[in-house]
């Protein structure tokens, strides 16, 4: 198969439109790291600390090994990114660093479904962080590189889509195994696919940019100089990172600890069948909120070309703030039986817990929206010579997000917990629930003060550094 013809953004036009084909082969990696990052996350780590370290201790000790392990992730991948928009080689700039990173992540994948003891989780799940955001910065950098100016809209909504397709398999298929007790299949799975999606994007799509003369390979500018970004000159993209990190620890938190919230509310006590209920529960919240994120994906990116994007962050931080406040109250007769009855019979489910499957909804729609517009937010603001540096610096709030909320609520979760109950549950969930939906608040603050740079559809493209004041 031959490669894609994909334009290159070194002309300051518009270039020509993008193809639906186009687009979705852009955004098949996404659908990879999305099967990978959130089903990991929410059904196979909780279960698998659980089992090594016990119920005392499992707020902590996931904690610790997610937010060790990111850590890396907040360092490496704008580092990467850097060094990939300096990276003078035939082959590309992008495409040996997505390679290398995709086939390392795999290893780590299947050396992960070994693993027994929790050294041993944290040591291969250390490795699988460097590997994965060894591929994830350049492989945001390639985006810009090939998408027009006024088509970023439209590759912030396939961006969504990609990421949100493959949670939503990842929640449906990792689920069906992680109930049946095969984590090993579903680190398989996982493993596969990042190969196959891989092999499609380097072979298929154009790695055509070469680096300025004034990015010059030197390890200054990929380490330290890497962190330097003046608040003065891009206090845009500042303000937006502060707005990413904040309601991207609302989603994560409540990914990380549904599925005890679940298993500890809603199906207490032990044993196989137990455990089972409260997995499958979390597969039904988590696949209804990829479900209606994809819903509105694509339509509210193509709205914040109208509208702005500032416009959209703010409303899903109010919206995802709501759904989560709802979780919080989830003892509570909020919703009319006459829709959380038919949820509670169709799955078999108590009416709490149906409850708490309608504020998904909000959730999913305020998920999907901001993950489609924020893409094309970050890449308006940035210079697009720098695009595997700026987006890989960006990490620091998405990865740092799940540092953050893990590592805060996790010991708050077991603290209260082991206290008196708060709102007709264990005291620990409506504490860290209701933090989550100050950040989602709060997310949606911090948006205010960025001033958004309109490139109506069509117009010419202004590349480089311009674009990046602040």
């Amino acid at each position: 198969m031959s490669t894609l013809d994909l334009p290159a953004p070194t002309v300051a036009t518009g270039g020509r439109r993008l193809s639906i084909p186009r687009l979705t082969l852009l955004s098949l990696y996404w659908v990879a790291i999305g099967y990978l990052w959130n089903s990991i996350g929410a059904q196979v780590l909780p279960p698998l600390v659980r089992g090594f370290v016990g119920q005392a201790h499992q707020g902590t000790a996931l904690s610790v090994l997610e937010s060790t392990g990111t850590l890396i992730a907040v360092f490496w991948q704008p580092m990467i990114g850097a060094l990939s928009d300096r990276t003078r080689l035939s082959w590309g700039r992008r495409r040996p660093y997505i390679t290398g990173g995709a086939v390392g992540s795999a290893l780590f994948l299947v050396l992960m479904a070994f693993v027994g003891s929790y050294f041993w989780l944290f040591a291969v799940y250390f490795g699988l962080q460097l590997a994965s955001n060894t591929a994830q910065g350049p492989y945001q950098g390639l985006l810009p590189d090939v998408v027009p100016e006024a088509e970023f809209g439209k590759a912030g909504a396939f961006y969504g889509l990609g990421n949100l397709v493959g949670t939503l398999i990842g929640f449906i298929v990792v689920g069906v195994f992680v109930s049946h007790g095969r984590y090993d299949l579903a680190l398989y799975s996982m493993a596969l696919l990042l190969i196959l999606t891989m092999a499609l994007t380097v072979t298929l799509v154009q790695d055509p940019v070469r680096p300025p003369a004034d990015l010059e390979l030197k390890l200054s500018h990929v380490t330290v100089g890497t962190f330097r970004i003046s608040p003065h000159r891009y206090g845009n993209f500042l303000w937006l990172m502060g707005s990413r990190l904040l309601i991207l620890m609302g989603i994560v938190g409540l990914e990380t600890f549904t599925n005890f919230f679940f298993k500890d509310v809603f199906y207490p006590g032990s044993g196989k069948a137990v455990t089972n209920a409260s997995n499958a529960a979390t597969s039904y919240l988590l696949a209804i909120i990829v479900f209606l994120a994809l819903l509105v994906s694509y339509p509210a990116a193509r709205l914040s070309d109208r509208v702005g994007r500032k416009p959209l962050v703010v409303a899903c931080g109010i919206i995802g703030g709501a759904g989560t406040l709802g979780i919080v109250f989830s003892q509570y007769t909020v919703l009319p039986a006459a829709i959380t009855a038919p949820v509670a019979s169709l799955l078999h489910v108590p009416t709490g817990l149906a409850q708490v499957l309608w504020f998904g909804v909000l959730i999913g729609s305020a998920t999907g929206a901001f993950l489609s517009v924020d893409w094309a937010f970050t890449v308006d603001v940035i210079p697009r010579s720098e695009a595997g540096r700026f987006l890989g610096f960006s990490n620091i709030a998405t990865a740092g997000s799940g540092i953050i909320a893990r590592f805060i609520a996790g010991p708050i979760l077991d603290h209260f917990n082991a206290g008196a109950p708060i709102l007709g549950m264990l005291g620990g969930y409506p504490v860290v629930f209701g933090m989550f939906v100050v950040f989602f608040v709060a997310g949606a603050v911090l948006v205010l003060p960025v001033r958004e740079r309109r490139v109506p559809r069509g117009a010419p493209s202004e590349m480089g550094s311009a674009s990046a004041s602040g």
